[in-house]
């Protein structure tokens, strides 16, 4: 059986820390923008706020 393990800390008004059972990630939660570090590479999600709208980008560190 799998599982998924999944927390978020929250380190400033929009600094947040994810832990995973893959690894830790740091957050910036804007209006507009979010931008996730992970191990991997940078993800940019841009949207609008209540239209459902947003665009997801992903681009690796290699």
């Amino acid at each position: 059986m799998n599982y998924r393990f999944w927390r978020r800390f929250r380190l400033t008004k929009r600094f947040y820390c994810n832990v995973s059972k893959r690894g830790v990630s740091l957050s910036y939660k804007g209006k507009i923008i979010n931008i996730t570090f992970g191990r991997n590479g940078i993800r940019l999600s841009k949207g609008i706020k209540g239209s459902g709208f947003s665009i997801t980008d992903y681009k690796p560190y290699k």
